[in-house]
């Protein structure tokens, strides 16, 4: 006779946990937003939009089109390339072009990079709905409050597991978001949470491979489609995330109930972060790091003899791929983004991610660099010692885990780093054009307008 299963519900997660939180996500859409919470969210926008565009002729995106065309369906929602698809398969395909060059925000306490599973969804629906500029910044505010709401709860243990975040708890993010602007009741925005879930997934051991911005893809078209079905009636359960064998049972197993109220009253968009390098977020310190280190050096950069760089340990298998053979490996790569920096190449560039894995001299300072765990360092922080061949030592620590509390600066350097992805292919006027209406697009009466620069 087999022994009994163990209990497969989640110990301390309240009945009504569900609805609770999709009550709590709907009334950050239903108020009207904080001047600085509606600020980030622009900014989150527009990041997402040169983020996309840039990574359009890239092969995951160019593969996932030529499907998508194939299938055929409703021509409803825009693409980044100004042709049209419908609105789940624009989701997907934006939102798989949106995280390949692994250059979209991050949020660190959620482990979710908010943007690109949120956005997609939300404008897909937007452009059929003729929503206003404010209705889908709220939606991406009530999108980011749930999945960041959730993932607090879940602590580490989902990520610990396997699951990519971004692509599990995106998936319930887009479909609060959708839901928001489709104005569905919590009841109905419950079910399609459980539409959601029984979708999600999305698994780590792809990091470094087409399929990790595919995850992404695949939350917008999940959350979408899910809101959708809800709101023609389609039903799951309303309880999906306290039930035995709902979703915490199954992707984590241990939950901590009462970290999903912690700070309440305080919006999630407030934790959002901006890449300024085409690389993981555990790159990022990395790589600020190693580019002061450059400056202080000046020409004995060329002296460089080995370099050691201190990280938290969990990065050790999520970005630390000593050899890179392909762009989507070099983005995993911190001894190659640390050697770019040093060398003084760009970490936005194509070449980088391309020419530059053949380049002898990169390869030999890769080699030159280790990379090792330090229990005691913080999320998203990184210490880059270099000694030169003379002997000396120089060191650097950086910290990329902290917001930015300036939003004029940080407003500042997105629209600098939007310039950057967009003129190549939308050229200075229009970009520019791009930039002014979506860092006002409160004014809009139809979202979608936003896609007009990039029809032909």
């Amino acid at each position: 006779m087999n022994a009994p299963h163990p209990p497969l519900h989640p110990v301390g997660l309240p009945q009504g946990l569900t609805r609770k939180l999709v009550a709590h996500s709907l009334s950050v859409a239903s108020g009207g937003l904080p001047t600085d919470v509606a600020r980030i969210a622009r900014h989150s926008l527009l990041d997402w939009f040169a983020v996309a565009h840039a990574a359009w002729r890239e092969a995951p995106v160019q593969i996932l089109l030529a499907e998508v065309r194939e299938e055929g369906a409703n021509p409803c929602a825009t693409l980044l390339d100004g042709s049209r698809a419908s609105a789940v398969q624009a989701a997907l395909v934006n939102g798989t072009a949106s995280h390949v060059l692994d250059f979209d925000d991050a949020h660190l306490q959620s482990r979710v990079h908010p943007s690109v599973p949120l956005w997609p969804a939300i404008l897909a629906q937007a452009e059929g709905g003729r929503h206003h500029g404010i209705a889908v910044l709220a939606a991406f505010a009530a999108g980011v409050e749930l999945q960041s709401r959730v993932a607090s709860c879940m602590g580490e243990d989902h990520y610990r597991l396997g699951w990519h975040n971004t692509a599990t708890l995106g998936a319930l993010g887009a479909t609060v978001a959708v839901a928001s602007l489709l104005g569905l009741d919590v009841d109905r925005t419950a079910h399609a949470l459980g539409i959601a879930a029984t979708q999600a997934g999305g698994m780590r051991a792809l990091f470094g491979t087409m399929c990790k911005p595919l995850h992404a893809g695949q939350a917008a078209a999940i959350g979408l489609r899910a809101a959708r079905l809800a709101a023609r009636g389609f039903q799951a359960v309303p309880d999906i995330l306290e039930r035995e064998q709902g979703f915490a049972a199954l992707y984590a197993g241990a939950w901590d109930a009462d970290a999903i109220w912690c700070d309440a009253t305080t919006s999630r968009v407030h934790g959002i972060v901006y890449k300024y390098h085409a690389s993981c977020y555990g790159t990022q310190a990395p790589i600020e790091a190693c580019l002061q280190l450059r400056q202080q050096l000046g020409a004995a950069a060329a002296e460089i003899g080995t370099v050691e760089i201190a990280i938290e340990p969990q990065y050790l298998d999520v970005c630390c791929i000593a050899n890179p053979s392909t762009p989507s490996e070099a983005k995993f790569s911190i001894a190659h983004m640390a050697a770019l920096a040093l060398a003084g190449h760009s970490t936005v560039a194509a070449e980088s991610f391309t020419a530059a894995l053949d380049d002898p001299a990169l390869a030999a300072l890769r080699q030159r660099i280790r990379v090792h765990g330090e229990a005691a360092m913080p999320r998203a922080n990184a210490r880059v010692t270099v000694t030169l061949e003379n002997g000396r030592v120089h060191a650097c620590h950086s910290d990329a885990s902290r917001p930015e509390t300036d939003l004029d600066r940080q407003e500042a350097r997105i629209a600098s780093k939007a310039r950057t992805l967009l003129v190549p292919g939308l050229g200075a006027e229009r970009t520019e054009a791009l930039i002014a209406t979506v860092l006002s697009c409160e004014s809009l009466a139809d979202a979608a307008d936003c896609f007009i620069y990039f029809r032909q």
